[in-house]
């Protein structure tokens, strides 16, 4: 098992609670940039390059156009591809959190990947890879917000590539620190304050095994994301027209899990690294359906879902999921809980119907959910002991 860090940036939240409890979310936009703590970023060794099968020389086909997440002109159809080369070396990542993953009070298509740190918390840049031959859809870069383990925010920029295999398949990393060539001289030169419509539309081939970049990833957790999808996936949930019908939560709808498409050892390689802050969890896999109906676990919403605007943002309110360490991250609007599952207020959230409180696991925070008579949640929030029902002053959320 790691050691445990109860310290942490945004990405991922669930470890900044023990020092901020209101300011757990996002990793978004604003204030000014700073430099990273990380050291000056060094080229992958021979090693690395090895592992990834060597880089390889990109075609531009095109700049402009292209940035379709899925399908797009030209695509192949393959649902099912091989991803035949690692895109990191996995000796420098420490552990690997799988989709779908709790943001704050959000789910998220995408895996965290932990760089290995030393004693100071200085992590290197490791290499990014194309994982399969792919056109580059597009490029962000933007301004993430960050928070140190003092509290004080950090602004970073952060590149987001995007890359479609076949018509069905698309893949993504987010929070590279620095691109290689082509990428370097197409990104935009200064970073957005926002990711809406910051994204640069590309279609530039890429090979199996190219470089596409380095990264440390965030500040100061070093975490950084592996995004897949696949438009033949639909994942279940316990309110499956918002899913279908809002268009943000197609990522979700859609996700799928990275290591379907290796052949076995390779996938073994990753699945192997899948965990999370605490340690790992003896059944750790992905979770592409978190929702289980009529109970606590997966992703509940402030307002109910009434399907008039399918391109409404989505009002998050609260998710209730197992990590990849087997802990519960119960997380509502500014206030996280984590709970171990050998704490006596630990209760799978896939079997909580009723009303139950949960104790954060390393204070007297506590959480207290109720599954209403209609079946929506009732949540309230404190500190000090677990109150014996459910406080007069709490918030409904929705399916």
């Amino acid at each position: 098992m790691w050691r445990t860090r109860p310290l942490s940036g945004l990405h991922p939240p669930i470890v900044l609670a023990a020092l901020l409890v209101t300011a757990l979310l996002l990793v978004a936009c604003g204030g000014a940039s700073v430099q990273s703590a990380t050291p000056a970023p060094v080229a992958p060794d021979a090693r690395a390059s090895a592992v990834a099968g060597g880089p390889a020389e990109a075609t531009i086909v095109s700049s402009s156009g292209g940035g379709e997440r899925a399908g797009g002109a030209g695509c192949r159809t393959d649902p099912a591809p091989v991803f035949t080369h690692h895109y990191t070396d996995l000796d420098q990542i420490e552990f690997i959190n799988p989709t779908i993953v709790t943001s704050g009070n959000w789910l998220k298509n995408r895996q965290y990947h932990k760089v290995v740190t030393d004693a100071d918390n200085h992590a290197p840049e490791v290499p990014v890879y194309a994982p399969v031959d792919a056109v580059a859809t597009g490029v962000t870069y933007y301004l993430g917000q960050m928070r140190a383990w003092d509290g004080s925010v950090i602004e970073l920029g952060q590149y987001d590539l995007r890359f479609r295999v076949s018509c069905e398949v698309t893949f993504g990393f987010d929070h590279v620190s620095r691109l290689a060539p082509p990428f370097a001289s197409l990104a935009p030169a200064e970073p957005s304050r926002g990711t809406q419509d910051a994204e640069v539309p590309l279609s530039v081939a890429v090979e199996a095994g190219q470089l596409l970049g380095w990264t440390s990833g965030t500040e100061p957790a070093h975490t950084w994301d592996f995004i897949v999808a696949n438009t033949t996936i639909s994942n279940e949930f316990a309110n499956q027209e918002r899913y279908e019908r809002s268009g943000d939560l197609g990522g979700l709808l859609h996700a799928s899990c990275p290591y379907d498409y290796f052949a076995p050892a390779m996938a073994e390689a990753y699945r192997a690294k899948l965990g999370n802050w605490q340690g790992r969890a003896a059944d750790v896999d992905c979770a592409l359906s978190p929702d289980e109906p009529g109970a606590l676990a997966g992703g509940w919403f402030l307002s109910p879902f009434d399907g008039s605007d399918r391109y409404a943002l989505t009002d998050w309110g609260l998710v209730a999921t197992l990590a990849g360490d087997g802990y519960l991250d119960l997380n509502g609007p500014g206030v996280a809980i984590r709970v171990s599952d050998a704490d006596p207020s630990f209760l799978d959230p896939a079997s909580m119907s009723g009303e139950h409180c949960y104790v954060h696991y390393q204070d007297g925070r506590w959480g207290y959910v109720q599954i209403t008579s209609n079946g929506d949640l009732a949540a309230a929030f404190g500190a000090g002991s677990c109150p014996a029902s459910l406080p007069e002053e709490h918030q409904i959320f929705y399916r």
